[in-house]
């Protein structure tokens, strides 16, 4: 028992650690290349030489370009997801049933992308720490965003092909206007999905669809999922509605559902007192909000504060430069990761080259005011 606990506590430190290191840097991640580079990068403080900073300090690029893209700073509702999802990719490694979507939601602003990124870097990372390192001819994870034109299940497909590197990128506005036209590619993404055992797809900005668009593609995400047992996240703000609502259209659930509960009834059947749950409502769905600052909870917003303090790299940098200005900090954000990132990052790069090596009001008040601008 003892042995066990322990194990549970290492690996749950493991997901942890490997969640924190996530990079927040903005890459060309809708591509395999710059994905897996994504899931190999190490962003690690740079290291200050002596006690106080030399003379090049103002003008030191690497130190600039770390703070302008810190590390992810996580919060519990993000752990939990990761871990659940890596887990149930792992349970569903040779399985082709029993297979359920996930969904991240909440306001716009609040880390969901960030979160979707890290879920899939951790997932790729266990992946290859199983099979001994990256093998060739596998593709773990693919990461697409919504296409701009949602409306045909072939754009959708398209945007798979791009990842995989299935075509060309246009050369020209003449290429462009004739992808206008390009062949269904449902077939050798498919057949490259399954090869290459991919194990988890990441479908981004999903509020671009309606719920007619993603209706007519769900039919092929429920293929890649019941046929060749990929799991689904999807995410965006108000995904678990779209989702719901796409889910009706699609498959006229209310209806079934209406026409079940009549036959039931007519049966005498004491199920029919209380219709069953849609598909949709079980749907495993985490919610990112702003986070809190108020008097039920004084903890969750002061911890990113200090997980931010301790990522940054300037020489003077008092302790709780951030945490004793929380409540100003959470008034000015709102409480919305984005927002905060944002502050704490361009608070960080001022710093630098005004000399100060140091986070104050002075700081974030000027940062605030390029938020604003």
């Amino acid at each position: 028992m003892k042995a066990s606990v322990e194990l549970r506590d290492k690996r749950e430190a493991l997901l942890r650690q490997r969640l924190k290191d996530t990079p927040m840097r903005p890459l060309a991640l809708f591509q395999l290349t710059g994905w897996n580079h994504f899931v190999d990068e190490e962003v690690k403080p740079p290291a200050r030489t002596g006690s106080s900073p030399g003379p090049d300090r103002r003008k030191d690029e690497q130190s600039i370009a770390y703070h302008r893209h810190l590390r992810m700073v996580p919060t519990d509702a993000m752990f939990h997801m990761q871990e659940m999802v890596v887990e149930a990719v792992h349970r569903n490694s040779g399985r082709r049933d029993g297979l359920m979507d996930h969904v991240i939601d909440g306001p716009a602003g609040t880390g969901k992308t960030c979160l979707l990124r890290a879920v899939g870097r951790t997932t790729q990372q266990e992946i290859e720490a199983r099979t001994g390192g990256r093998r060739q001819n596998t593709i773990p994870v693919v990461h697409i965003t919504t296409p701009t034109d949602p409306e045909q299940k072939v754009n959708w497909v398209w945007e798979i092909a791009s990842y995989l590197g299935l075509h060309p990128e246009p050369k020209s506005l003449a290429e462009v206007l004739e992808m206008r036209r390009h062949q269904d590619l449902t077939l050798p993404v498919n057949y490259v999905l399954e090869t290459a055992q991919t194990c988890l797809m990441l479908i981004d900005d999903i509020n671009r669809a309606s719920p007619q668009q993603l209706a007519d593609v769900l039919p092929y995400f429920d293929y890649l999922r019941d046929k060749l047992g990929i799991s689904l996240i999807f995410c965006g703000t108000g995904a678990s509605h779209l989702l719901h609502q796409a889910r009706s259209l699609a498959g006229d659930l209310t209806r079934v559902s209406e026409e079940n509960k009549a036959r039931l009834e007519q049966a005498g059947h004491p199920a029919a007192v209380s219709a069953s749950p849609s598909p949709t409502a079980l749907l495993p769905v985490t919610w990112l909000h702003p986070l809190p600052l108020h008097a039920e909870d004084q903890e969750t917003f002061r911890q990113v504060l200090m997980g931010f303090e301790t990522d940054l790299s300037l020489y003077r940098l008092e302790e709780h430069a951030l945490s004793k200005h929380a409540v100003e900090l959470h008034r000015r954000t709102g409480g919305y990761f984005k927002a905060l990132a944002y502050v704490i990052s361009t608070a960080a790069v001022i710093a630098i080259r005004s000399g100060s090596e140091n986070i104050t009001m002075k700081e974030i008040d000027a940062a605030t005011t390029q938020l604003s601008v």
